[in-house]
């Protein structure tokens, strides 16, 4: 009797240690889950940025800026050299927060890494083909419903993955400013579309981001 009184005390302390264990599992997952979301600094950042070459475009594309089509080459030169040198600074001026490793920042910055490598195939592929050919400026039109298209599916997987409901809205309205510039491409005002969905759909949640971000120590 004692014997058995013994064993079932064992069986209970496992049981209960057990369900702690999966309370503790699941208390970290959420943990995880619910992570702060790390890279505002990158979205404000080209977010920026692509607010105003899309903004610039449009003046000197409408002869309202008073420069020659040469502008365009310095224009958007100057801001892929800006961009680059902002992403390796950003990159290594800032330490890893807590959170880094969380599943809500891994799928954002590998979404953003991939929708960067896409777009620089993209615009090589037009300079190669102007360069060869010497036609194809209208790929950079183009370029414009495509690159909003790819703000929304980055803001809104990551929104439904993290259930972060300003990206969600964020990726929506990048999705239908990517429709409005379908509508618009190969009209000057296909800029302005595209400067309102880099500031309303990449800019702004950014500065919500960093916003909300931890601190460096916790």
């Amino acid at each position: 009797m004692q014997i058995k009184v013994i064993e079932e005390n064992d069986v209970m302390t496992r049981s209960h240690s057990l369900a702690e264990d999966l309370s503790y599992i699941r208390d970290l997952a959420e943990a995880g889950q619910n992570a702060p979301l790390l890279g505002g600094r990158f979205l404000v950042m080209w977010g920026a940025l692509i607010t105003l070459a899309y903004t610039g475009h449009f003046l000197i594309a409408a002869e309202m800026a008073g420069l020659g089509p040469d502008a365009f080459w310095m224009l958007w030169c100057g801001v892929a050299g800006i961009g680059v040198l902002g992403q390796i600074v950003l990159s290594l001026k800032f330490p890893a927060k807590p959170g880094a490793a969380s599943t809500g920042n891994r799928i954002q910055a590998d979404l953003w890494t991939v929708s960067g490598f896409f777009l620089f195939a993209y615009f090589a592929g037009v300079i190669g083909r102007i360069v060869i050919f010497g036609t194809g400026l209208e790929g950079f039109v183009w370029s414009v419903p495509m690159v909003i298209g790819l703000y929304g599916i980055g803001q809104l997987v990551t929104g439904l993955m993290t259930q972060r409901g300003t990206l969600k809205f964020a990726g929506v309205a990048a999705l239908l400013a990517a429709a409005l510039a379908g509508v618009l491409s190969g009209t000057h005002y296909v800029w302005l579309v595209g400067a309102a969905a880099a500031f309303l759909a990449v800019f702004i949640p950014g500065i919500m981001m960093m916003r909300a971000e931890p601190s460096e120590t916790v």
